[in-house]
């Protein structure tokens, strides 16, 4: 059995069940479309959840079924966005999200976001064929907040930087663990988006909206630009440029670490996505201390007959969530690379 959950492909958690040895009751209730509740220690993680595929494989000797899903909140990926006109002006990013999820009987809200997160977008059009999912994720990169979904199905956006904190030791409480690093293709991100003008808009200050973030460690004199997939003012060009940089930030470093149980250690409590993480492990980083302070990207809770319960969690660079100036009176060696927070400048 497992239950995963992270930024990538299982934003909405997903659980997958095993069972070599079918009981009839399993046989006869574990079917598609099925309504499932998971607990984990005694705490739900998935709520209202759905059994979207069921496969069963037998001979002589073996015989098998497994059963996945997805948490209530996998239904906003599931058909198209249908909103009328197909046309937003002047609502929140809240407003039109909690609109197209509606039908679907989801909700969606902000956590720890920026006052600009807040601002109404002027115009925002539905794409045709659009999922729920594909236009809020749309919508949240023009905010710079990264979704996920709690166990009930309730989309959330937010860029939330606290979060409990959990130690690692190689040695101790490590079973296994890899750690890849990758320098950054590009040196410099470049955003660049217009807006409609009007008779107070007009110019270069309509046309040609543009922000830059530089990212160290990057190949010299290669820049990555951005068009932004909406209109957007300077403050969301800002905003777009720095969810650009988080992207590369988090795929630049990649911890994966498996550890027995499913408690975060030194705490009663299953993992959020976003809390803190640190690693003291010599053989995993070049660094003089051997110790990173990382971020929770995801995690995957398993349970076998060989293993018992175990945990693996995928960790990132902290400028993930939130892009900041390198520090080099705290982090030694190449974690002093990273990419600046976004600036505003005209167009060339």
């Amino acid at each position: 059995m497992t239950v995963a959950q992270s930024f990538d492909a299982t934003w909405q958690r997903n659980f997958r069940l095993i069972c070599a040895e079918p009981s009839k009751n399993l046989f006869e209730r574990l079917a598609p479309n099925m309504r499932v509740d998971i607990a984990l220690a005694g705490e739900v993680v998935i709520q209202e959840g759905y059994v979207v595929t069921r496969q069963v494989a037998f001979d002589a000797n073996r015989h098998a079924v497994v059963v996945q899903g997805y948490s209530k909140a996998g239904l906003a990926t599931e058909g198209s966005v249908d909103s009328g006109t197909g046309q937003y002006r002047g609502y929140t990013l809240e407003a039109i999200a909690n609109s197209v999820l509606k039908p679907h009987g989801l909700r969606f809200r902000m956590e720890d976001a920026p006052d600009s997160a807040r601002v109404p977008f002027p115009n925002v059009m539905v794409r045709y064929g659009e999922s729920p999912f594909a236009m809020i994720a749309r919508l949240c990169n023009q905010r710079g907040l990264w979704l996920d979904a709690d166990a009930d199905g309730t989309l959330v956006a937010n860029r939330k930087s606290g979060g409990d904190s959990a130690t690692f030791v190689e040695g101790k409480n490590i079973l296994s663990a890899e750690c890849t690093i990758q320098a950054p293709a590009v040196s410099q991100i470049i955003a660049n988006s217009q807006q409609p003008g009007s008779d107070s808009l007009f110019g270069r200050k309509a046309s040609e909206i543009q922000a830059t973030s530089d990212l160290s460690a990057g190949m010299p004199n290669i820049k990555r630009k951005v068009l932004a997939e909406m209109p957007l003012d300077q403050e969301g060009a800002v905003a777009r440029t720095n969810m650009e940089a988080q992207a590369i930030e988090a795929s630049r470093l990649r911890v994966n670490l498996t550890y027995q149980g499913w408690h975060k250690p030194g705490t009663g409590k299953l993992w959020s996505l976003r809390d803190n993480v640190t690693i003291k492990s010599p053989m995993l980083f070049p660094t003089e201390s051997g110790q990173m302070e990382l971020k929770l990207w995801g995690v995957i809770y398993s349970q076998s007959s060989e293993g018992g319960t175990t945990t693996q969690i995928e960790c990132v660079n902290r400028n993930a969530f939130a892009v900041r100036r390198p520090d080099a009176n705290v982090d030694d060696g190449w974690y002093r690379a990273g990419a600046t927070p976004a600036v505003p400048e005209a167009a060339t």
